[in-house]
């Protein structure tokens, strides 16, 4: 059978009286452990007759409480029962069995064992052949018997003890008309009227639930009535006989007064059970001291209950009292008081005080006065200063007592859990001292646990051991999930069980706790681990919202430097989304700065692809963050590297975004520099969406460009040129590449483009230079082909001179006949200056892919070197 917690084991002796199978005559003692003739000694002395079946009163079993015994020297501390299994002897008589369990007094007086826990105890023990049993009794509590003092009628249970005081033997009856008790009432009734005795009177004191018609010398018995030289007493009648004796009267007097200074009968009887010191029934005056030391025990409890409390009377009232006697509330105060004093700078009377006096319950009592006031600041200071003040105890002979003080703290039902978690940590720190039973506190509560490891991380001691053996003890067989906090604070460390971390995990890990993102950063960065980031990421966007991001940037540039080596590209698109999300709160700021950690990017395509899935992911939901993120991957100037090739991957996963892609492009096409962009691979959907919105010349000049760059023939220039003048008219941004590309080729180059728009449409060509003509940047350019079609006009009239003049009879063959004319001469006199060399343009030219300007050829011209466009037609009379 299990016992209760409180139950102390005492060692017991037994013995069983009765009849053999088959005997008629006499009773013995047929076995037990107790020598044969002690046990008779105590077994007659509980007889009191033979059950009589005609009395309803009297009926099986019988129980007797014994202290004493003829011829024994020594108090005990024992109970008899008398019962009958059917079994009769030879002559057909009923056949009794008196079963005695005795232990020793003193163990029971330090137990606090009185006939109510005898009783309780006995019917759960064993008595075997052989085997000794062992009595575990429980201390009665003082309110229970107060409780049974306060049914029956203080006056009459007082009356009654006193009676007892004075050396009378008294038989219990029944009122007039009514029946007695139950068994277990009655052993309450006897165990209640000695309970307003000292204990130490339980040395003489001896009682029976029936006594028969058998002389005896039991001190309180039921029976029907009382035999020559006992006093009866009905049960409950209001005021029992005044007893005849001076000292049993003064009692009976100083019990009515402390009585009647108190609110609770239980104050009294606490008092009375805790003064175990023998009190021989000829020493009457001993109880009534006992009893007046009760004003001692007033006295020194008020002083402490009103700051006033002296270790020396505390001292003295423990010398009259042992401290596990007194009423639980009685022993927390002087425990208290005892350990406040011993934790200030004293004479250390305090300290060996309590260790002298100390019992089992004091790291009970001790944690019962902190955690009687709500969890603060000051009740942890205390349970610190108890604790260092066991811990010093235990090294002096108390061993135990600092783990059962810390245990009691941290496992308090009901209180501050956060206050425990923290407890747990100091004490792991300290002391280094930690148990599996608060380690399943941390687990079993999330606020305990949390409180725990940011302790643990704020340390900044990279001690992980206890990080480790809670995940060990979180991780084994049977022991359920894996708290999420407590599976974050492992990923904040990179142990190995902690993989797979996610966003609630996180959440749990920072709970309520306004810091808690601080230490798992900090946490993450001194252990390397800059993974965190994503879990937390909804955390982090949350506190710059709260305008934080002076305390978090930094934080995250440690984390996650920009241009770290392997820095996974998830992370950094996270780092990256958090760093525009705070930079966008800084007076001046433009989204389109650079992302710094995109462009320490050097993995190649699969790297980016998974950077764009970060993106799209965290502004899934967000609109102005996409649209903060796409300027920034547009930037001032285009980013073939990294920039365009992410926001390319994100429209083919999202095309909804190339609305706002392209209002970004058109900005920066409308911008004055805006020939930076026109060599990015646009896909062709957004050109035509550019087109829409009033670029209409960006297929057009986009294709001059690469075909400039390929070197095409001047009719395919012509061709696309035409393209990008559906009415007849060049303009815009066309017009301006046009005349970029003639300022850097030349006056003859721009001859012969107009020259094949016109073949390819008539009156394009001159649609051309009206345009020019009409634009004052173009005043320079224009003056050149001015300049140039005025040469080409004196050279053609030259020409056209030649072949009108007069004719003449041809010469005779000559040594030259049938060569290669000499030279031409050249198109200038003397006194004709040549053109001024072609002015710088307004926009750079095309290149090729090797670096090179390009110029488109053209196999009916003379080709030579040009500075900027790598091949361009000689320009007669443009030098």
């Amino acid at each position: 059978m299990s016992e209760s917690p409180g139950a102390v084991p005492l060692p017991a002796d037994w013995a069983v009286l009765g009849k053999r199978p088959g005997r008629s005559m006499g009773y013995e003692v047929l076995d037990g452990s107790l020598p044969g003739d002690r046990a008779q000694r105590y077994l007659w002395s509980a007889t009191t007759g033979t059950p009589d079946g005609r009395d309803p009163d009297g009926e099986l079993p019988w129980r007797v409480f014994l202290s004493t015994a003829d011829g024994e020297d020594r108090p005990v501390c024992a109970v008899v029962d008398t019962t009958w299994d059917g079994s009769k002897d030879g002559t057909g008589t009923a056949s009794y069995t008196w079963r005695l369990l005795l232990t020793e007094w003193r163990p029971a007086a330090r137990a606090g064992v009185t006939w109510t826990s005898l009783d309780r105890a006995a019917a759960r023990t064993e008595t075997l052949p052989g085997a000794e049993p062992v009595l575990h009794a429980e201390r009665t509590p003082a309110a229970e018997l107060a409780d049974t003092i306060d049914r029956l009628g203080f006056e009459w249970a007082a009356g009654t003890a006193a009676l007892l005081l004075d050396g009378r033997h008294l038989v219990i009856t029944a009122p007039r008309g009514s029946a007695l008790p139950g068994i277990a009432e009655r052993v309450r009734v006897l165990d209640a009227i000695c309970a307003l005795l000292p204990y130490g009177c339980r040395t003489w004191l001896s009682g029976a639930t029936w006594a028969g018609k058998t002389e005896h010398a039991l001190r309180l018995v039921f029976a029907g009535s009382a035999r020559s030289g006992q006093l009866e007493i009905p049960l409950a009648t209001g005021r029992a006989p005044s007893p005849g004796g001076d000292t049993a009267r003064t009692y009976l007097a100083e019990l009515s007064r402390v009585r009647a200074k108190r609110e609770s009968t239980a104050d009294v009887v606490a008092h009375l059970l805790a003064a175990t010191a023998p009190v021989p029934l000829r020493e009457g005056a001993d109880a009534v001291r006992v009893l007046r030391e009760l004003d001692l025990l007033d006295s020194v409890l008020d002083a402490v209950r009103q700051g006033r409390g002296q270790t020396e009377e505390v001292g003295r009232l423990l010398g009259l009292h042992a401290l596990d006697t007194l009423a639980e509330r009685g022993q927390r105060e002087l425990v208290s008081f005892l350990a406040r004093t011993a934790v200030r700078p004293d004479d250390g009377a305090a300290s060996a005080l309590l260790a002298r006096h100390w019992t089992p319950l004091v790291p009970d009592l001790l944690a019962a006065d902190v955690l009687a006031q709500p969890a603060s600041k000051e009740t942890f200071a205390l349970a610190r200063k108890y604790l260092s003040l066991t811990h010093t105890l235990e090294g002096a002979g108390r061993p135990g007592a600092f783990g059962r003080l810390f245990t009691a703290l941290a496992t308090a039902p009901g209180y501050d859990p956060v206050w425990a978690g923290q407890l747990v940590y100091m004490v792991e720190r300290e002391y280094g001292y930690a148990t599996e039973t608060t380690d399943r506190v941390l687990l079993s509560s999330p606020e305990a646990g949390l409180a725990w490891v940011r302790g643990l991380f704020t340390n900044h001691t990279r001690e992980l051991r206890p990080l480790d053996r809670l995940l060990s003890l979180a991780t084994a067989p049977g022991a359920g999930p894996l708290p999420g906090w407590l599976r974050f604070a492992g990923a904040l460390t990179g142990h190995p069980t902690a993989a797979g971390a996610t966003e609630a995990d996180a959440a749990a890990f920072v709970g309520d706790n306004e810091e808690a993102w601080r230490i798992a950063l900090e946490t993450a960065r001194d252990h390397g681990k800059p993974g965190v980031i994503g879990p937390l990421w909804p955390v982090l966007r949350g506190v710059l919202r709260a305008d934080r991001q002076a305390e978090l940037l930094p934080l995250l540039d440690d984390l996650a430097r920009p241009g770290a080596p392997g820095l996974p590209p998830g992370t950094a698109a996270d780092a990256d989304l958090l760093w525009l999300t705070g930079r966008a709160a800084d007076p001046g700021f433009r989204p389109a700065a650079p992302l710094p950690r995109l462009r320490g990017i050097t993995d190649g395509a699969p790297a980016l692809d998974r950077y764009a899935d970060a993106l799209v992911a965290r502004t899934e939901r967000d609109p102005a963050l996409r649209d903060d993120a796409i300027a920034a991957l547009l930037g001032d100037r285009p980013d073939p590297v990294h920039g365009w090739p992410v926001l390319t991957r994100w429209m083919k996963k999202r095309p909804s975004i190339e609305t706002t892609v392209g209002e970004g492009l058109a900005q920066r096409l409308m911008a004055a520099d805006y020939a930076h962009w026109l060599d990015l691979d646009l896909p062709t959907d957004l050109v035509e969406g550019l087109e829409r919105t009033g670029l209409g010349w960006l297929r057009a000049v986009r294709g001059l460009r690469q075909a400039v760059t390929a070197r095409a023939e001047p009719a395919e220039l012509a061709r696309i040129i035409i393209s990008g003048c559906p009415h007849r008219s060049v303009t815009g941004r066309l017009l301006d590449e046009i005349a970029a590309l003639i300022s850097d080729c030349g006056s003859a180059f721009g001859y012969a483009l107009t020259t094949e728009l016109d073949r390819q449409q008539p009156g394009i060509g001159l649609a051309l230079y009206q345009a020019l003509g009409r634009d004052a940047r173009y005043g320079e350019l224009c003056a050149r082909l001015v300049r140039y079609s005025n040469h080409e006009e004196v050279r053609h009239r030259r020409i056209i001179g030649a072949l009108s003049a007069p004719a003449h009879p041809a010469p005779p063959p000559g040594p030259y006949q049938n060569r290669s004319f000499p030279p031409a001469a050249p198109p200038f006199t003397s006194q004709e200056q040549p053109p001024a060399p072609d002015g710088p343009r307004s926009a750079p030219p095309p290149r090729t892919p090797d670096g090179r300007p390009a110029y488109p050829p053209a196999s009916s011209y003379q080709e030579e070197r040009s500075s900027r466009w790598g091949f361009r037609f000689k320009k007669r009379g443009d030098g």
